[in-house]
Order: C-alpha cells, then structure tokens, then sequence
C-alpha cells in the first residue's frame, strides 16, 4: 500500500464487512501477526513459568501484539504502541484483578468470564476508541458480539483448566495447565482484533 493510500485512509485491497465472519486480506495478515505474536507468548510462558516468575502472563502481554506493531511501525507507530501494547497489557491486568475478587477453585466459570469479558472489552475499547479500529457501526456491534465470546470462552477455559488438573505441580505440568487457558482464548482474540483493526492503522500490505 502507498504513503499516498495510507495518509488519506484508503486501502485497495479486499474488503469484508464486519458481519461478514471470514477475513478479508487485512484483516487474515493481521491474524497472521497475532498468531506469530501467540507463539512468543508461549514461548516466553515456558520460560517464566520454568523460573516460577509471578503474574507471568501479564507481563508476557506486549509479545501477543509485538510482531503486529512492528509490521506496521511505518504508520502511526506512537499510537500502536499506546494502545496495542501499553493499552492491550492493561486490559489483561485489569481483568486478572477484577477476577482474582472471585475464587477460581469454587467458581471457575465466573473467574473465566470476568477475566475473559474485562480483558476483551477493555482492549477493543482502546482500539475503537484510538482510531485504530474501522469505521462505522458494525465494527462496534461486531467489538461487542466479540466481548460477550471472549467472556464465555474464558468462562469455559478456566472451568476446563480448573476440573482437568495436572497432577503435575512442577514444569511443564503447570506449562501445559496455562496452555488450556491461553492458547484457545488468545486465538479468539486475535481473530476479533483482526476484524475490528483498521488496516490502515493496523499492518503494511504484504509485497
């Protein structure tokens, strides 16, 4: 895509409307960061959790959106980092405390669900707030129908995590239990990112 595309806000490549479930280009090459972005996560999960870091999770946050932000650091890069990183690692630390008020053992669906709900509501907040996310009233009612997955796929991850325990307590048994949580909650997400990011404010066209 040009500079010339890119300053007035246009993009010539395919378009699907946010009702519409598949990705269009933009959106599946944002998909294709987030996924790359996941495989970090992980990654560094199994380090700190080998090392018995704390809270291990959130501080892994920035990597989830990393590669993404780096694709498109010719545009906007200030705000990407803001709202991609900065705001996305906030999102995920506000929804673990919220749901840390609720004990997972006994109410695992309920942790899930304000963990999951909060965290995704919160960042597709910032992005439609910002300007990095698409214009017009689908993509908002799309952010929502989004929050309300994300909370009942947290609500279902955690239940799962909670009642099909490790008898492991050591790594990677505990690798592997967070796995359960973050892997298929992480790639939900990712596929509503990509669908309510701008293009434009999100990736460079692939050459």
């Amino acid at each position: 895509m040009s500079d010339a595309a890119i300053l007035a806000d246009e993009d010539p490549r395919e378009y699907h409307s946010s009702f519409n479930l598949a990705l269009d280009s933009a959106a599946g090459t944002a998909f294709k960061w987030l996924i790359l972005g996941h495989l970090f996560f992980i990654a560094g999960l199994c380090v700190l959790t080998l090392a018995n870091v704390a809270n291990a999770a959130v501080w892994l946050t920035p990597l989830l959106t990393l590669p993404l932000v780096w694709a498109g650091r010719g545009h906007k890069l200030a705000m990407k980092v803001a709202v991609l990183i900065v705001g996305l690692t906030f999102a995920h630390w506000a929804g673990a405390q919220l749901a840390n008020q609720v004990n997972a053992s006994t109410d695992p669906m309920r942790f899930g669900l304000i963990g999951g709900g909060v965290g995704a509501g919160l960042a597709l907040l910032f992005v439609l707030g910002s300007g990095l996310g698409r214009r017009g009233i689908a993509p908002v009612i799309f952010a929502v129908f989004g929050t309300a997955m994300l909370a009942g796929l947290g609500a279902l991850v955690v239940y799962l995590y909670i009642t099909t325990g490790s008898t492991s307590e050591t790594f990677p048994g505990n690798w592997v239990q967070l796995l359960k949580i973050y892997t298929p909650w992480q790639i939900g997400f990712a596929f509503v990112l990509a669908k309510v990011l701008r293009p434009d404010g999100a990736v460079i066209e692939e050459e």
